[in-house]
């Protein structure tokens, strides 16, 4: 028997200001361009299911309640935390839904948060005997310290310690560049993560689907010349299947190996580089709410359009993959 569902939502910053019935005509256009097209397939596939869609800065508290009222078995959440702007009111759904003990799907609050940060995954990794590049956090109140980073890598990649996007990524093999551009982003991003930058490497992305799970790597093609920073955004290039056997099948155990290690449950999706010599080194993770992506408007270079259509999954399969109905 299906399980009712409880589908948690954040208001878009695009329904502030709106009545009741403007957010509803929002809604109905699309969930601001977000997680509609997750409800689109409950309602497709007749799952009984309830939708509840907390204000920004919303505290959590009434969180049971509307648990309880909406006689719902599980919570599917879409969205991290709720976008308080004092850091002491900032509070984390998944860490709210299992204080409270209400089943949820997707990983644990514990593996959202690895997934989320970028320092504290790569320590994760490193400390469970998994390759990484050589990495550093930058405290942006002692930017002076990237100095000797980039004097023994000299080149490094800079980046956001939190976050799933590619805004305020760069490289740079020049220190004064680098500190100023630590400078100019730390206010809205701060910390960042320094790690070493690989020439001539090449690029690849591991997806995983589910609790069995289901693994697929893809090779990324970037342009001649051109490296992934801020200014090098996914319709810049594409994504291939891997040519060859052997790097295919390390991608395979590589994955298999880095989703026991975190403990995902859902969905993910790993970056990965490989040196001159094909050792693979996990760079980067993207997870829900990233599953936004999984949707027919996404656009033909968004990855896991990409990724589906090499291995012949549908983004309906996929999102019923994840609440265990495929």
């Amino acid at each position: 028997m299906n399980k009712k569902i409880l589908f948690l939502g954040r208001e878009s910053n695009l329904w502030l200001g709106l009545d009741e019935k403007q957010k509803e005509i929002e809604f109905k256009q699309g969930y601001s361009g977000e997680m509609s097209y997750v409800i689109d397939v409950m309602k497709k596939n007749g799952i009984d299911f309830k939708t509840h869609f907390f204000e920004i800065g919303n505290d959590f508290s009434e969180l049971s309640d509307i648990f309880l009222k909406s006689g719902a078995d599980i919570v599917f959440c879409d969205f991290y935390h709720n976008l308080a702007e004092e850091d002491d009111k900032k509070k984390w759904i998944f860490d709210e839904l299992e204080k409270l003990r209400i089943p949820h799907y997707l990983s644990s609050s514990d593996t959202m948060k690895l997934m989320f940060d970028k320092i504290l995954c790569q320590k994760k990794l490193k400390s469970s005997g998994i390759g990484v590049l050589p990495f550093m956090s930058v405290d942006v109140n002692n930017i002076n310290s990237l100095d000797k980073f980039l004097t023994k890598y000299k080149k490094v990649i800079l980046k956001p310690t939190q976050g799933y996007s590619s805004v305020g990524i760069a490289v740079f093999d020049e220190v004064d560049k680098a500190i100023n551009h630590a400078k100019s982003l730390k206010e809205e991003y701060g910390d960042f993560i320094a790690e070493m930058f690989l020439e001539g490497k090449k690029e690849y992305q591991i997806l995983i689907i589910g609790r069995k799970p289901e693994i697929y790597p893809v090779e990324v093609v970037i342009p001649l010349g051109k490296v992934y920073d801020e200014g090098m955004k996914e319709e810049h290039f594409s994504r291939d299947p891997v040519k060859s056997f052997d790097t295919y099948n390390k991608l395979i155990k590589l994955g298999k190996i880095i989703n026991d290690t975190i403990g995902i449950l859902d969905l993910a999706r790993i970056d990965v580089i490989s040196d001159s010599d094909n050792n693979l080194y996990p760079i980067d993770f993207n997870g829900i709410p990233y599953l936004a992506k999984i949707n027919p408007h996404s656009g033909e270079n968004a990855s896991l359009t990409q990724i589906g259509k090499i291995f012949e999954r549908s983004y309906e399969s996929m999102i019923m993959e994840i609440l265990g109905l495929h």
